[in-house]
């Protein structure tokens, strides 16, 4: 993981955490389709405020798009040490993709 990231994981699709820097648990997230939602937990000694954090996300080895939300999100259990990710295919419909995240 990057050394100058507080935080960091890498993701499978099935959100298989297989790689981390302070990121306790990466889960599926609820609402009407979990398909292509995660949250990232984030140590909570890593980072103050994930609402004002920097957070980077980029998709691995897969073309589509990636959204990451440091603010709690009802995804995610409105949880403010949680990380939620977006991720589709390039039309734009939700599909799980593998990913990694970053907090500056």
């Amino acid at each position: 993981m990057p050394q100058y990231a507080v935080a960091a994981a890498k993701v499978a699709g099935n959100a298989t955490l297989l790689d981390t820097k302070n990121v306790t648990s990466v889960t599926r997230g609820n609402g009407t389709s979990s398909k292509g939602v995660y949250c990232v937990k984030v140590s909570a000694r890593a980072v103050h405020d994930l609402a004002t954090a920097a957070i980077v996300a980029t998709l691995n080895n897969s073309r589509g798009e990636i959204t990451a939300i440091g603010a709690p999100h009802s995804c995610c259990g409105n949880n403010a040490d949680t990380i939620t990710v977006v991720t589709s295919d390039s039309s734009g419909t939700a599909a799980d993709r593998p990913f990694t995240v970053a907090v500056l």
